[in-house]
């Protein structure tokens, strides 16, 4: 790093140190806001005695309960004044307030959590043990980073860096928690919520954040570790409720209602014995997706990929009003044509059938979209004038060139197809009544229907069961997905 740089990387570190122990917020008193839930159910008293009194005056009640009511009602209105003039007074002295710094205190003794609101929105368990510790370990981890580029010295390219920058970035992270934590803490009255001090919490935010773009920006070692690290950090992100959702097949339903946990349990084979139970026919249900989906998934594929073809080779009129139609029909949901479609495979006899979940996938709108964007990007039409000047007939160009061109294209949107096919619930829904035609997704809905009691240990297991297929489906098809592919090689 330069000598330059590396100074003002330094320096924005030791800055962040130093506003970690000024006043970062202020909690103001309130004492008028103290007066506002008695002046509230005084009010209450107030318009409940005078409801009274013009309930009696309309019934014709005598003077003297009049007076009374008359006499309650004034009680009630003295008091009321008594506690406007009380939060008035409160309000015209001066205020008082307490501040507050990351370090090296606590929060002040004085606060009180609102434990009302606490327990009415869940918000987070009334412990501060959690919150000094991230103020603690993001000021080591700052102190970390100074001491790690003091130590890689004047080196261009040092290890030492790269684990500067991550600790930097731990640090950003747990700064921005402390400051976003520390302004949703309800307090308690007299005193107000956190006022945070925006100059000392930006200049305390940005200083690491332009240390570390410092770091990134110098060093390409730093970059890239980083890249790799985010990479692997959105894998596993993506991965979690996959994981999530095998270790509930495996929890019972009190322990699921309990909370999430990463690690499986012992109630497997409980969990399968109550899909059993419930009429779960697993391979009729694999059956019954399996000749949907791939049925639905081949005839969109292929058909879609011919009219893609079709678009981009031939040059006739009202190509583009084709285009513009097909754009046209992916802005129309699904649900809008539903009814329309319901009643058309009525009126053929089609109810209780495969072929309309199935024939319909030949004209998927947005797949033939998807190949033609991907024939303008990678294809030459020169390949295909070359094959008719060798006697190739049209369907012979298609399925022998152009197809296996197509291949990356056709297994992402293959994957896609099979994924929208299999999970498709509403339609089957209307379509399918008999029980020995029912999909996977219409199987495990069913599961919910006890009125008595929902185990939802067996839903995540048929969850699970349902997804298996889709997700041994993506594992053989994506490396046709990330394979490159090298089109071209023709001279104009």
């Amino acid at each position: 790093m330069k000598r330059t740089k590396k100074i003002a990387s330094l320096v924005l570190i030791i800055v962040t140190l130093v506003c970690m122990f000024l006043p970062i917020a202020s909690f103001q008193e309130n004492a008028a806001g103290s007066l506002t839930a008695d002046i509230e159910k005084q009010q209450g008293k107030l318009d409940r005695q005078v409801e009274a009194l013009e309930r009696h005056k309309k019934g014709g009640k005598d003077e003297a309960t009049l007076a009374k009511d008359q006499a309650k009602v004034d009680k009630e209105q003295a008091a009321l004044d008594a506690l406007l003039a009380q939060q008035a007074e409160a309000a015209n002295q001066s205020a008082g307030g307490l501040s507050y710094s990351l370090l090296p205190g606590k929060l002040p003794a004085e606060l009180e959590l609102d434990m009302k609101i606490i327990n009415a929105y869940k918000l987070y368990e009334a412990n501060f043990s959690g919150y000094y510790l991230c103020i603690w370990v993001a000021f080591a981890l700052l102190a970390l980073t100074l001491v790690l580029e003091l130590l890689a010295g004047g080196r261009i390219i040092s290890k030492l860096y790269t684990f500067a920058a991550f600790a930097n970035l731990i640090a950003i992270v747990l700064l921005c928690y402390t400051v976003l934590r520390l302004k949703a803490f309800p307090i308690k009255l007299p005193y107000s919520n956190a006022v945070i001090n925006p100059l000392i919490t930006a200049v305390m935010l940005l200083a690491p954040i332009v240390t570390l773009f410092l770091n990134l920006q110098s060093l390409f070692n730093s970059k890239r570790a980083m890249i790799y690290v985010l990479c692997i950090f959105l894998c596993v992100l993506s991965l979690i409720p996959f994981w999530i959702m095998i270790v509930n097949a495996t929890r019972s339903s009190q322990q699921i209602q309990e909370g999430v946990s990463l690690i499986p349990s012992r109630y497997l084979s409980y969990n399968w014995e109550v899909l059993r139970s419930k009429n779960f026919d697993l391979l009729t249900g694999f059956r019954n997706s399996a000749i949907i989906s791939f049925g639905a998934t081949i005839l969109s594929v292929y058909f879609s990929a011919m009219t893609a073809y079709g678009l981009t080779v031939y040059n006739f009129k009202g190509r583009n009003l084709a285009m513009a139609v097909v754009l046209a029909i992916i802005m129309i949901p699904g649900q809008v044509t539903a009814t329309g479609f319901y009643i058309f495979m009525y009126q053929l006899h089609w109810v209780n059938s495969y072929l309309p979940l199935i024939i319909p996938a030949i004209a998927a709108a947005s797949t033939v979209y998807f190949f033609r964007q991907y024939l303008q990007a990678n294809f030459q039409v020169a390949l295909v004038e070359a094959a008719r000047i060798d006697g190739a007939g049209e369907f012979y160009a298609y399925n022998k060139i152009i197809m296996p061109i197509m291949v990356p294209a056709m297994a992402t949107m293959g994957i896609m197809a099979v994924i929208g096919s299999w999970n498709n619930y509403l339609t089957p829904l209307m379509l399918l009544t008999k029980p020995e035609m029912k999909t996977l997704p219409m199987m495990v809905k069913e599961l919910r229907g006890d009125i008595y009691r929902t185990e939802f240990g067996s839903i995540y297991l048929g969850l699970t069961m349902t997804a298996l297929p889709l997700i041994i489906v993506y594992f053989a098809f994506s490396k046709y997905i990330i394979a490159g592919i090298a089109v071209g090689g023709v001279k104009e």
